[in-house]
């Protein structure tokens, strides 16, 4: 049974733009921290932060590519805390900074 692991990632994709904890997480499907991240990991292979942070990359990838918003605004808005936090997740999740992904988009 998947129920709470499913029902943690939808969760996560309904609320990747607020800050969020493994423990808020899990207790919005009544489980243990740390029984939830078991849980979560043996269903999708990676720990519940992993998964946040590859969603709010992908969210961002996607404003990159469809608006002209700035790239800090965007990485607020997909829900990481700082400039810095979300350079670093973008650069370790995509190999380059958000500006060359932007651009890379740009180029023929």
């Amino acid at each position: 049974d998947h129920g709470p692991a499913e029902r943690m990632a939808r969760f996560i994709v309904e609320q990747y733009h607020q800050p969020l904890t493994v423990a808020a997480i899990a207790r919005h499907v009544g489980l243990h921290p740390h029984y939830a991240m078991q849980r979560f990991c043996r269903t999708y292979g990676v720990s519940l932060m992993t998964y946040l942070t590859h969603y709010r990359v992908a969210r961002a990838q996607q404003l990159l590519a469809t608006t002209e918003r700035g790239v800090l605004e965007i990485g607020l808005e997909a829900g990481f805390g700082s400039g810095s936090r979300f350079y670093s997740a973008f650069k370790a999740t995509c190999g380059q900074t958000p500006g060359a992904y932007r651009q890379s988009l740009r180029s023929p």
